[in-house]
């Protein structure tokens, strides 16, 4: 009994921390999994989480010339501005049941100070989309590969996610 009374604090610590874990990869918008070369496991039926990566001048965006973005601090030297909805995905081919969709696109702007002091800092822009995908309940077990273009207002880009459906 005494030892119970001793570990119920380290319990109840265990337990609480469990409740904290961070969601498991590509299952949350927070959690998504960088859209990479190697195919990203799913499962059918479930909704997985992807963004990609690229900079300003990916789609020629002159960052002083947008106008009407809040940019919020969101870290060290860094703020960040939703741009979803100057964004579309277009060309989507996706397995019949399959959903794919824009969940979001963020900007973000890092500040970096100069090697010396007397030295210009910059500034860097980048983007982050973040895409939903939904697999289809009944989907066979197998590789997927699904393609997308995101496009700002005349530059489009293309998107390639290669996935691995498993039981």
């Amino acid at each position: 009994m005494a030892l119970l009374r001793r570990l119920s604090p380290v319990l109840l610590v265990g337990a609480l921390l469990a409740g904290c874990a961070p969601a498991a990869s590509g299952t949350a918008p927070s959690s998504a999994y960088p859209i990479a070369s190697q195919a990203i496991a799913t499962t059918a039926g479930g909704t997985l989480y992807v963004e990609a990566h690229y900079t300003f001048a990916d789609f020629n965006i002159d960052p002083t010339k947008i106008t009407g973005m809040l940019w919020v601090p969101s870290g060290y030297n860094a703020e960040s501005a939703a741009l979803t909805t100057r964004f579309t995905l277009g060309a989507v081919q996706v397995p019949s049941g399959w959903r794919l969709t824009l969940d979001q696109v963020e900007a973000t702007r890092t500040s970096k100070a100069g090697a010396r002091t007397i030295d210009k800092g910059t500034i860097d822009y980048t983007l982050t989309a973040l895409l939903k995908i939904r697999a289809k309940p009944d989907a066979v077990p197998g590789p997927y590969h699904l393609r997308a273009s995101l496009t700002y207002q005349k530059e489009s880009k293309p998107i390639r996610i290669d996935l691995t459906l498993q039981r």
